[in-house]
């Protein structure tokens, strides 16, 4: 997919300032005919920006929460197979890797090659089944509570036992992340806990998000951009957002769909 419009740029930050625009309003502010701000606001609302009302738009709440990991599944899932693949081919082969909880880490598991000679470690069920029987992958399940909304392991149990391994690699997933604060966040406390306590143990993480997630936040902070970190999300991502990214000093990496190919691993 093409880069976002920098006109829904300019629509989100006016939203940012008012909290509502109209139609018009937006056509006279942009010079631009009404249908093209009605299409400029359809691509929008489906990618999860504002929502459309009776004669304009409103920006949805910044604040994400949690939802099923069915819905989070079914979302862009797309840009989640790009990034997905991207992310496999940053794990070196003989690895031992930490997958997190998200659905991207679901979509990373299926692509990975028959030969990578990985030791995979997870609180993500979905992740073990789609590894079972699956040649040159050694898995291993930490305990802990079985989740109410996705198919994850948490709680003290799963802190413990993830506190007595090392990791090559982790890859971590977010519900939302602020460039411009350089933060990413889990809308689930005890997915959070377990983001900050990997990412202490592992040599390098990697996180993985869409574009979608962004210019969103919670009130549960997984982690913080450093230059130990690779991001991985979709070239859909604004001039600001970009901007901001790429001052953090972390790896940013963007994943077309039309460019991913079959996942490599690094040697």
């Amino acid at each position: 997919m093409a880069a976002c419009h920098p006109r829904h740029e300019t629509i989100r930050e006016l939203l940012a300032e008012r909290g509502r625009c109209g139609v018009e309003e937006l056509a006279e502010t942009l010079a631009v005919t009404t249908m093209t701000i009605r299409r400029d606001l359809s691509a929008m609302e489906k990618a999860g920006v504002l929502t459309r009302t009776h004669g304009g738009c409103v920006l949805r709440s910044p604040f994400v929460k949690e939802v099923p990991f069915s819905t989070k599944d079914q979302q862009r899932r797309v840009q989640k197979y790009a990034i997905a693949r991207e992310a496999a081919r940053r794990l070196p082969r003989g690895a031992s890797v930490y997958l997190d909880t998200g659905t991207t880490a679901v979509h990373l598991a299926r692509w990975l090659p028959t030969d990578c000679d990985l030791r995979v470690f997870t609180n993500n069920l979905r992740v073990a089944l789609e590894l079972f029987g699956r040649q040159g992958v050694e898995v291993v399940v930490f305990g802990g509570v079985l989740a109410r909304n996705s198919p994850d392991l948490t709680g003290e149990l799963a802190l413990a036992r993830l506190q007595d391994f090392r990791f090559d690699v982790a890859v971590l997933g977010a519900d939302a992340v602020n460039a411009r604060r350089g933060e990413f966040y889990s809308a689930d406390m005890g997915t959070a806990l377990l983001s900050r306590t990997v990412q202490k143990q592992a040599d390098r993480t990697v996180v993985v998000a869409d574009s979608s997630k962004f210019g969103k936040q919670s009130l549960v902070v997984a982690g913080r951009l450093s230059a130990d970190l690779t991001l991985v999300t979709d070239p859909e991502l604004g001039k600001k957002d970009r901007a901001a990214l790429e001052a953090s000093g972390a790896e940013i990496v963007y994943a077309s769909p039309e460019t991913s190919g079959n996942a490599r691993l690094v040697s």
